[in-house]
């Protein structure tokens, strides 16, 4: 029982290290839209795609509409976007069965596992920038 706890708990910790790189990821892509503007720096793929990242920890449903939100783009851009790269097998559309006016949308569990990496990896990246830096700052 102890064991299973403890693998529990080594879950718990990656998931939450995974949900605070992600959420770094997209305050910085705020930042840099912020200091460079939206035009030059627009990737909604990349923006949406780390939206349905955070959100599916966190238990919360994305709407294709909340998509065209976060990505900055018309809402007929996000449902073009969302129905081509569902065909791609990149995430799930469904109907909202409450409100049929609302579709659903979440990664596959093959791209969830693949940014799960992304977020270890660019967590580790971070980490390794800022040793680096506190070790030897004129080589930065």
């Amino acid at each position: 029982m102890r064991d299973h706890d403890h693998q529990e708990g080594a879950a718990e910790r990656r998931r939450h290290k995974r949900l605070g790189t992600c959420r770094a990821l997209i305050e910085e892509r705020r930042l840099v839209e912020k200091s460079l503007g939206v035009q030059l720096c627009a990737n909604p793929n990349c923006d949406m795609l780390l939206h349905l990242y955070e959100a599916e920890p966190e238990g919360f449903a994305v709407y294709q509409s909340a998509l065209c939100t976060v990505a900055n783009i018309p809402y007929s851009s996000a449902h073009r976007w969302t129905a081509t790269i569902a065909t791609r097998k990149i995430l799930m559309r469904r109907l909202d069965l409450r409100d049929k006016r609302r579709v659903t949308v979440r990664l596959v569990p093959p791209v969830k596992e693949a940014l799960d990496r992304i977020m270890d990896e660019a967590s580790t990246a971070a980490i390794d920038f800022v040793d680096r830096c506190t070790i030897d700052t004129d080589s930065i």
